[in-house]
């Protein structure tokens, strides 16, 4: 009785996450050599331009140590996730040792500058984007695209008869987000780079830990990772996600008034403003975008979209943006509140630097709220969703073979960096 229930818990390994466990892992371990053996390699350390991160405080030498020791703990869940026939209690050991991976670049490896990339990229294509949707709302003859026509219209005259919006304030405006990126160049990348890591990790975690709890479960999942559980405790998580970014976006919208909050005198010029303002609409659209996802047209194109309307939204179109945005403040979280305690909250207090940058729990919130959103997409969510996950873990253990699972200023300043 006691083999046969083993026997009911034995699946092949999933190849994907094996293999991608396998090169994160000589990527971490060549990364940290790199740093032992060449310290002028090491982007981080007291000489770091970014103080918004945790690596600031970390030497060469001990960062080296510790890229070594994730490596070897990535061999570890290697090793558990390509056993030859592996068990529940295998996949579960790797999936954690995955978590703690994700955990370890996350907290520590990774910064601020994933988001502060994010936050740029936006600021620049986010008025192209308003634009064109509003432009399509309006040849679709959509009520809601002729107010905002009209408004964009009021916007447009004011700045131009108050000398705002001119050619040389938007290419003065465009030439000095340019000149950010390219003043971090190979730090920027760096910085990115932690960050793709951990988002490696986190996946594998995911795809690990949610096929342990198939596999164990005879195909079921939990209570709360089902549809109607995610539906439960995802509205909640998403509607407090979605208004995180208000705050900041709103005050950086104030930055098209006469009383813009937070704007220094001496950097007070119409292409700062835009830049401000920018930053301030990608953030609202944040916000629109986040409850997207317990919205039907979350799940489903409006009609009045051209080719697509009425069409299911492909669940990877909300998840890995969502994902990303989630990634990027998760790992902005750490830097932001060391460097929040050694300049006192950027000298605004840390009440008040969270209210506008609310990294630490905008970041897992959004997490969760993408995860729901996955979870009730998912293929195998559907109706008899179960029912084949149980038949593959049976065939599986009957010898056959199942199909594997599918896969500016220093940066030191976040309020100069992301204003």
């Amino acid at each position: 009785m006691e083999t046969q229930k083993d026997d009911a818990c034995e699946a092949r390994p999933p190849r994907g996450p094996v293999a991608a466990s396998g090169m994160l892992t000589l990527l971490i371990a060549g990364v940290g050599a790199l740093w032992f053996a060449r310290p002028s390699s090491y982007p981080f350390g007291s000489a770091d331009k970014v103080t918004v991160s945790v690596t600031h405080l970390i030497e060469h030498r001990a960062a080296g140590a510790m890229l070594l020791a994730a490596s070897a703990a990535g061999l570890a869940a290697t090793a558990f996730a390509a056993r030859g026939r592996a068990r529940v209690a295998a996949l579960r050991a790797a999936g954690a040792i995955a978590l703690a991976e994700t955990l370890f670049f996350g907290l520590v490896m990774a910064d601020i500058t994933l988001m502060v990339g994010l936050a740029y990229t936006l600021a620049l294509t986010s008025p192209l984007i308003v634009l064109t949707t509003v432009l399509v709302a309006c040849v679709r003859r959509q009520r809601i695209g002729y107010l905002a026509a009209g408004m964009l219209l009021a916007l447009a005259a004011v700045g131009v008869a108050t000398g705002f919006l001119t050619v040389g304030s938007v290419s003065r405006f465009a030439r000095n987000v340019g000149h950010s990126f390219a003043d971090y160049d190979l730090r920027l990348v760096w910085g990115i780079g932690m960050s793709a890591v951990t988002a490696g990790w986190a996946f594998l975690a995911y795809r690990l830990l949610r096929r342990s709890m198939l596999l164990g479960g005879g195909g079921r999942l939990p209570a709360w990772a089902t549809p109607e559980g995610a539906r439960r405790w995802g509205r909640i998580a998403t509607i407090a996600a979605g208004l995180c970014p208000l705050t900041y976006g709103l005050v950086r919208l104030t930055w098209l008034t006469p009383w813009p909050i937070g704007l220094m005198g001496s950097e007070d010029n119409p292409a700062t403003r835009m830049q401000g303002a920018g930053l301030g609409v990608a953030a609202v659209g944040g916000t629109v975008l986040t409850l997207g996802l317990i919205a039907r047209w979350g799940e489903r194109f409006p009609r009045w979209v051209p080719v697509v309307g009425g069409r299911p939204v492909p669940p990877g179109m909300a998840v890995i943006p969502g994902g990303v945005v989630a990634a990027a403040a998760c790992v902005a979280a750490p830097g932001f509140v060391v460097h929040g305690l050694e300049s006192d909250g950027m000298g605004v207090g840390m009440v008040m630097a969270l209210l506008i940058f609310p990294f630490p729990i905008w970041g897992p919130l959004l997490a969760a709220a993408v995860l729901a959103y996955r979870l009730r997409r998912a293929p195998s969510a559907g109706p008899g969703g179960a029912a084949p996950a149980a038949a593959r873990a049976r065939r599986s253990t009957a010898g056959r073979a199942s199909r594997p699972s599918d896969t500016g200023t220093t940066l030191g300043n976040l309020s100069v960096a992301l204003s």
